[in-house]
């Protein structure tokens, strides 16, 4: 049985600590959970009556030969210096996303470690539909991949969200808006189904649905090494929103609509093997069609943390390490490099150049 801490017991930290306190994870306890505020403790103490509460990372440090296990849910800017010093504790890490700000900041991390686990709460990754979708495409049955388009504008979000804390969706407190937050899942989807593109060209909108500096929209064009493109579009600013993924190979086509309905269609030839052998103008390629309907019957966060258990005691693989969130964050810090120098970009990026670039942003802010 293996012991965590919860360092930082706000929205996401709460219901973690909740789960694990109340014996839905195997192999998992509660041992304490990092709290600053008062009321929090209060609460803690009321739930949670035998978790130990920590009022800061000092004390948190001091007691880590009493636990195994920390679950990092704290502000962006503070996830790299608190995995760092877990990781030299020689503690496990569970990290919420994104592992930092800036990719520069995270090579001060240890991505290999052979004695400890190293994992990131990517919980799309655990989604049944998801995992569907990646099977189809290992399988082959797509062929080679040659065009993805994702359309993935519902995340609305009012005024309110935006102005809820002073960090919230600003340079200086999360080191962005739309891409850094809500996007990182996507960005890592993007790697985890197709591979990490090569390049990135983006437009973004800033503030264009509220009074906000950061980014709230977003058009990326991405390019793979093995010849196929992709498209990305969101907002957090439209609604009714859409969430569809086309993904087209010389084999057929993949649709994915609302997490929840999956259709394959499947040709009976491939378009490379008709296009070199037709002797039409306008051939058409027969294809089968299967629609589908994908129940997400465990909760996806249970799965996270369950794996993350399953991981510490040696019976599984992370669903997602550090460095897959290492390479989300290489993508969005590409994307917004590409915004602001107007021209396609590498993937990785200058680090450095980024770096200095988001410097400018937060001394823009008021």
């Amino acid at each position: 049985m293996k012991k965590a801490v919860i360092v930082g017991y706000g929205n996401m930290g709460s219901k973690y600590a909740e789960q694990i306190y109340s014996g839905k994870i195997k192999d998992l306890s509660l041992y304490g959970v990092l709290c600053r505020n008062a009321p929090g403790q209060q609460e803690i103490r009321e739930s949670m009556p035998q978790a130990v509460i920590f009022p800061d990372e000092e004390s948190l440090f001091a007691a880590c030969g009493d636990f195994d296990a920390v679950i990092i849910t704290t502000p962006h800017k503070e996830h790299v210096r608190v995995v760092r010093k877990a990781q030299q504790a020689g503690l496990h890490v569970l990290c919420e996303k994104p592992l930092g700000v800036t990719v520069k900041e995270c090579e001060a991390l240890t991505y290999d470690g052979e004695e400890t686990v190293n994992a990131m709460v990517f919980n799309w990754r655990a989604r049944e539909i998801y995992r569907q979708v990646y099977e189809q495409i290992r399988s082959g049955k797509l062929g080679r991949l040659t065009q993805v388009v994702w359309i993935a504008n519902f995340w609305y979000r009012p005024a309110y969200y935006h102005h809820a804390s002073a960090w919230r969706s600003s340079w200086g407190g999360e080191g962005g808006g739309l891409l850094i937050n809500q996007c990182q899942h996507l960005l890592d989807m993007w790697n985890w189904l197709f591979g990490q593109p090569c390049e990135v060209s983006a437009q973004l909108g800033y503030g264009q649905y509220s009074d906000i500096r950061v980014d709230d929209k977003a058009s990326l064009f991405f390019r793979h090494e093995n010849g196929m493109w992709g498209t990305f579009i969101s907002s957090s600013g439209d609604s009714p929103g859409t969430n569809r993924l086309e993904i087209h190979g010389e084999l057929g086509r993949l649709v994915v609509e609302d997490n929840r309905y999956l259709t394959i269609s499947e040709n009976e030839a491939s378009t490379t093997r008709v296009s070199e052998t037709s002797q039409e103008m306008y051939p058409t390629i027969s294809c089968t069609e299967e629609r589908r309907e994908v129940e997400q019957t465990e909760n996806e966060y249970t799965t996270i943390l369950q794996n993350f258990a399953d991981a510490m005691e040696g019976r599984a693989q992370p669903l997602a390490g550090i460095a897959d969130g290492r390479r989300a964050l290489e993508n969005c810090n590409a994307a917004y490099l590409s915004d602001w120098q107007r021209k396609a970009v590498e993937i990785p990026c200058d680090f450095e150049l980024y770096a200095a670039e988001l410097q400018k942003k937060i001394q823009e802010e008021p």
